[in-house]
C-alpha cells in the first residue's frame, strides 16, 4: 500500500501531471467522499487499488481538476458494453480477477481490479511465470466530455488479447427530429459545450509501477 502523498508523487511523476494538479485532483476527490480518508504521518490513509483508479480515472476523463467529482462519478456509471468487448481472453488465460467482474461493474471498478490483478493478483503471476518477467501489453482509454472507456490488454499467452469497452448505462446519445425531411439525427446531450473533445491514454508504464507500489507494503510485512 502507500499513502496518499506516495500515490501523488508515483503518479505525477508516472503520467507527466504536474504534482499541484494532482494535489488538486486528490483534494476533490477526498472532499467528495471518492478517496479514503486517514490522518497524517503513522495514521495516514492507506490507498487502495479503487484509490488508485479513481484518481487515474480523473487524470484521464477531466480536462480540469476541479471537474475530477464530476469525471470519476461519471465513469462510475458505465457498463460494460458486451458487443465490442472481448471478454473471452480473460477466461482462458486465466486472469481470474479480471474473468469474475460482475455483471453490472464500471469502468472505474474494472480499473481497480486491473491494478489489482497487477499488484498480487492472476497478473502479476502471469508475469512471474513468463519466461523473461514480461508483462502484457496494457492500455487504459477514456474521453474527457463523452463517456466512453477501454481496457485492453495484448500479449497474454496464446497471443490473445482481452478488451474491455464501457459505454454511459444511459447513452449520452438521444434521438431528436432534424429540421429537414422529419429525418432523425443523434444528437449528443454535451453539443451546448463546444466542439472540443479530448481522448487520453496510458499504459502499462503507469499502470504496472503504481501496483507495485500498492503492493510494497504487504510485501514488506511479516506473515
Amino acid at each position: 500500500m502507500a499513502t496518499p502523498a506516495q500515490l501523488m508523487h508515483a503518479i505525477s511523476s508516472l503520467t507527466g501531471v504536474p504534482l499541484p494538479t494532482i494535489v488538486v485532483i486528490d483534494r476533490e476527490l477526498l472532499e467528495g467522499n471518492l478517496r479514503t480518508k486517514g490522518g497524517r504521518g503513522l495514521s495516514a490513509a492507506q490507498m487502495t487499488p479503487l484509490d488508485a483508479a479513481r484518481i487515474l480515472t480523473a487524470v484521464l476523463a477531466s480536462a480540469q481538476a476541479n471537474t475530477s467529482v464530476e469525471a470519476v462519478e461519471r465513469y462510475a456509471k458505465t457498463r460494460l458494453d458486451g458487443a465490442q468487448s472481448n471478454y473471452k481472453a480473460f477466461f482462458t488465460t486465466k486472469l481470474d480477477d479480471l474473468a469474475s467482474l460482475p455483471e453490472r461493474h464500471s469502468f472505474v471498478d474494472a480499473l481497480a481490479a486491473l491494478i489489482l490483478s497487477a499488484s498480487t493478483g492472476s497478473l502479476a503471476k502471469l508475469a512471474e511465470k513468463s519466461e523473461d518477467g514480461g508483462m502484457p501489453h496494457i492500455e487504459v482509454f477514456a474521453f474527457t466530455r463523452a463517456t466512453r472507456g477501454r481496457l485492453r490488454i495484448s500479449g497474454l499467452p496464446h497471443g490473445r488479447t482481452g478488451i474491455l469497452e464501457y459505454v454511459d448505462a444511459h447513452s449520452d446519445m438521444k434521438q431528436a427530429r432534424g429540421e429537414s425531411g422529419g429525418r432523425k439525427r443523434k444528437t449528443s446531450i454535451a453539443e451546448g459545450n463546444g466542439d472540443l473533445e479530448q481522448s487520453r491514454r496510458l499504459t502499462e508504464r503507469t499502470i504496472i509501477p503504481i501496483a507495485k507500489l500498492l503492493a510494497q507494503r504487504k510485501q514488506n510485512e511479516p506473515a
